[in-house]
């Protein structure tokens, strides 16, 4: 082969060479997410078998047909396991390093007949392809999810199937092992250009999706607890509010909660806050929406509650937090709420709801502690004067 052949083939390796380093950044400076290490491993494999085998070095035969082996073989296995980590799942490794390991043996066997050429690149081709599928069983519900995760699945899929005949386009080497002007090696660059490069900016893809939409859950997540936090409570009151004739709204606040800090030390009052939300999840009504609002204090939202549907679902959750055992997050812990609770007609601003439900809490709080305090005989809400 000339030096323009050799250059015209070498852009083979090096496409992986960017590709590798491309993943390489994308671990280091997203949150090191291990897919992104196994493919920028896999494509640096990948590169050094192809160019070894390209440039004919190590020039012994036996050397250079173990080294590209060992290579191939270790891009397939980190190819496999980068898409199992993409689904947090495990490779099977004793049946997927018995395959390779076949395929390595194989592969040395017949590095001493160049007459079987054509079993040594079937076996590699072969054992790729049982490596990839046995991945793919591991990620088989990707095929039923998000149009781009069923299209990576498919296109992953794809690649391994056409491996099987792939294997059968080998031919004898016309003089020497190496590279060779023939269908097989076409094919193969073919194959590598649009499935290697189709699946690395899928996974990319992919990954960044799933990211943006992690972060945007994590904006509206309380950290402590993991319920709603007040940007997750905004969300859900302009999604339904506009859309309700009446609205239920409930303040909670911990009773005494500076208190437990100060005695119990402030990881005593984080475990009281997290079986606090706990239980308030678990008391409220489908479609409603809870979150942690600041602090020691929660806030419920009741779509179409009336007053007294609220002063139910409030009282419920005062005497589920009353009755709540305490004891093995501290001895002799004990821990109440107060609660103020209204409802409100569509016209009615939040704003103005919420301040008069904080007004309520802190009566209930005046008067004692551990109660709830809702609408008082004839007291009426004023309409705000957007209404």
């Amino acid at each position: 082969m000339n030096n323009n052949d050799t250059l015209l083939a070498l852009a083979h390796p090096l496409i992986a060479l960017l590709l590798a380093a491309m993943f390489y950044g994308a671990w280091r400076y997203a949150h090191r997410q291990p897919q992104f290490l196994y493919f920028a491993v896999g494509f640096a494999c990948y590169a050094s078998g192809i160019s070894m085998q390209i440039l004919l070095w190590p020039p012994w035969l036996q050397a250079n047909i173990a080294l590209t082996g060992v290579a191939y073989a270790s891009a397939i296995f980190c190819f496999a396991r980068g898409l199992t980590a993409l689904e947090d799942r495990r490779l099977p490794w004793l049946p997927a390093v018995l395959v390779l390991a076949v395929m390595l043996a194989i592969r040395m066997a017949s590095a001493q007949d160049e007459a079987l050429f054509r079993l040594r690149v079937a076996t590699t081709h072969i054992a790729a392809a049982l490596v990839f599928l046995l991945a793919q069983w591991q990620v088989r519900h990707m095929a039923r999810g998000t149009a781009l995760e069923r299209l990576l699945f498919w296109c992953v899929a794809a690649c391994s199937l056409s491996l099987f005949p792939r294997a059968m386009l080998a031919t004898q080497p016309a003089d020497r092992y190496g590279y060779e002007h023939s269908l097989y090696w076409e094919v193969t660059q073919t194959s590598f250009y649009f499935f290697g490069i189709a699946v690395a900016f899928l996974m990319l893809g992919l990954t960044s999706v799933r990211t943006i939409a992690s972060l945007s859950q994590a904006s509206r997540r309380d950290p402590l607890t993991g319920m709603n936090n007040r940007s997750g409570l905004g969300e859900f009151l302009a999604a339904r509010l506009p859309l309700c004739a009446s609205y239920g709204l409930i303040m909670v606040d911990v009773d005494h909660f500076k208190g437990i800090n100060d005695r119990y030390g402030h990881p005593v009052g984080d475990a009281v806050l997290k079986r606090l939300a706990a239980v308030m999840e678990q008391g409220i009504r489908t479609g409603d929406a809870v979150g942690r609002f600041g602090g020691e204090e929660f806030m419920v939202v009741l779509p179409e509650a009336s007053e007294d549907e609220t002063k139910r679902v409030a009282e419920r959750l005062r005497a589920a937090a009353a009755a709540q055992d305490f004891s093995d997050i501290a001895p002799e812990l004990q821990c109440t709420v107060s609660l103020g609770v209204g409802s409100f007609e569509h016209a009615v601003s939040f704003e103005l709801a919420y301040a008069t439900v904080d007004e309520r809490l802190a009566r209930a709080k005046r008067l004692g502690r551990n109660r709830v305090v809702g609408k008082e005989p004839g007291w009426a809400v004023r309409r705000s004067s957007g209404a």
